[in-house]
């Protein structure tokens, strides 16, 4: 454990949603995060953000900007020595909370942001509507995100299979088959699992969708729930169309304790795991497992000391949750979040 002047601690956390009436009036991403962080600054309870040394943003789909880290930094007022910008990746906020814990640890930060937000929902009904967006200059010259194609197989992409939709029904059907399962029965606990995610986002008031729906709402095709890719419906999948950010401070302990911060706010950042599967899937070598999934997990519950009182297992699709319980070793029933996941 690190001396309280490195030992890193979440000490704020911050959420903006964003539902505009009018595209017009909606808010671009650099605005749901500098809103996100100043309600971070408030949970905090103490001055910080004028004090950030280190900021880090998570990877923008919605729109494009030339520097996204510099324009945040410029609208907070703020010039920290580290900028960074995020890749593509569902692990990525969590790694850029562990990376900038170590910058702390290691004595090159004091206090470190950490914010992502996108505006797919504004950005969507604008170009149904035909509305051009007031906001900040789309980047043509910005740092467009690896994605799809330019990630796998180039006969993968010839073949349709270049998108998370396409690519996670390679381990819904192979983990099904490997777990011994009818593709009904997978269908059933995905359902059931995803249920237990939309009964905690019912009671998140920061979620995008409140809905608490049941198994059968998850699983069953209809007008309001298409399918998107075997054996995924609409409500089993990621919604990209939404209008939130986020934000998280982190300071060191002797940091948070001079700023008269109450411990029992304190969230000690214990550890963090951090491991890769080749790029290309078709290079991997089954898909009823993921080796970089088993692998930080079993490592995290090691930092843990094999015991998790709370969990947030993060997936845009139902196998990866699935796959998490097997490797933990989790009976059927458990509770995979707290906020409620996607």
């Amino acid at each position: 454990m690190s001396s309280p002047a490195t030992q890193p601690v979440i000490v704020g956390i911050g959420e903006w949603l964003d539902r505009p009436a009018d595209p017009r009036d909606g808010l671009e991403p650099v605005d749901l995060m500098l809103r996100a962080a100043r309600v971070a600054e408030d949970d905090a309870r103490a001055p910080l953000l004028q004090q950030v040394d280190s900021l880090d943003v998570v990877n923008l789909s919605s729109w494009r900007y030339r520097d996204s880290p510099g324009l945040l930094a410029e609208c907070l007022g703020i010039e920290p020595a580290h900028r960074a910008y995020g890749t593509v990746g569902g692990e990525s906020p969590l790694r850029l909370i562990q990376e900038a814990a170590e910058r702390i640890i290691d004595g090159q930060s004091r206090v470190a942001l950490i914010c992502g937000a996108e505006s797919q929902s504004t950005v969507g009904k604008a170009a149904a509507q035909g509305i051009t967006l007031p906001w900040t200059h789309w980047a043509e010259d910005g740092p467009a995100p690896l994605r799809g194609h330019t990630l796998v197989h180039p006969l993968a992409a010839a073949l349709g299979c270049d998108r998370p939709a396409t690519v996670y029904p390679f381990y819904e059907t192979a983990s099904t088959a490997h777990w011994g399962q009818t593709p009904s029965a997978a269908q059933r606990e995905s359902g059931e699992l995803w249920s237990r995610y939309a009964r905690h986002a019912a009671g998140n008031p920061c979620a995008w969708l409140r809905e608490p729906y049941s198994p059968a709402d998850v699983t069953t095709p209809s007008e309001q729930n298409r399918w998107i890719a075997w054996p995924y419906t609409k409500r089993m999948t990621a919604n990209p169309q939404v209008n939130q950010g986020a934000a998280v401070l982190v300071t060191s302990l002797a940091l948070a304790r001079r700023a008269g911060l109450p411990e029992e706010r304190l969230v000690h950042i214990w550890g963090g795991v951090h491991a890769n599967e080749p790029g290309d899937f078709l290079a991997r070598d089954h898909y009823w497992e993921s080796h970089a999934q088993s692998t930080v997990l079993e490592s995290a519950r090691h930092l843990a000391g094999g015991v998790f009182e709370a969990m947030e297992l993060y997936s845009c699709f139902p196998c990866v949750p699935k796959m998490a319980r097997r490797a933990l070793g989790l009976p059927a029933r458990f509770e995979p979040t707290v906020t409620g996941g996607l």
